[in-house]
């Protein structure tokens, strides 16, 4: 069975996402948990049009935004289900490459962190993250933040995004929240 891993204790995961649509209209999303899978913080938002790796990289770059504006210095796990750019997070990419600027907009950010790995994972292991990057879609343009799982559109949302998933997932979703 595919589910979510949680991490060390000690230390946090984001798992973000991104959605684009045939127009290259991008949104994206993601999830901040402990390791007892608690919620701590959660994003969506839309953010224009850009290539498929650059809205994964928006969404890390949003999500890490949002935990050093909080001033949350734990560890951090970062997985996302592209294999490009967890490459290019690991190993770096040319500089003729579209994603460059942006990749070291994030690695510079990433100097300010005590610890951050980055790590792949598959798309099935990026359930709740993939529904915060769709709901990105039905929110005016920018990024914002959700610090309460108790917010009721976020659930409602999540539950219609995630309706191809098992009960056992939704209710794992749930709980986790």
């Amino acid at each position: 069975m595919i589910r979510w891993n949680p991490p060390p204790p000690g230390t946090l995961k984001l798992n973000c996402d991104r959605t684009i649509m045939n127009n290259r209209l991008a949104s994206c999303g993601g999830i901040l948990r402990d390791s007892y899978g608690s919620f701590i913080l959660a994003y969506a938002g839309l953010i224009g049009r850009c290539s498929v790796a650059q809205a994964e990289l928006w969404a890390i770059y949003h999500g890490l935004r949002l935990i050093k504006d909080k001033f949350i210095s734990s560890p951090i796990i970062i997985e996302s289900d592209s294999s490009t750019v967890v490459s290019f997070l690991n190993e770096g990419c040319p500089r003729s490459h579209s994603c460059y600027s942006l990749l070291n907009h994030i690695v510079r950010m990433s100097g300010g962190f005590h610890k951050i790995d980055c790590s792949h994972v598959l798309r099935e292991d990026n359930k709740v993250d993939d529904g915060f990057a769709k709901l990105g879609f039905s929110l005016p343009e920018g990024v914002h933040s959700f610090s309460s799982p108790q917010v009721g559109h976020i659930f409602f949302y999540l539950l219609i995004s995630l309706q191809f998933f098992s009960l056992v997932d939704i209710s794992f979703c749930i709980l986790n929240f």
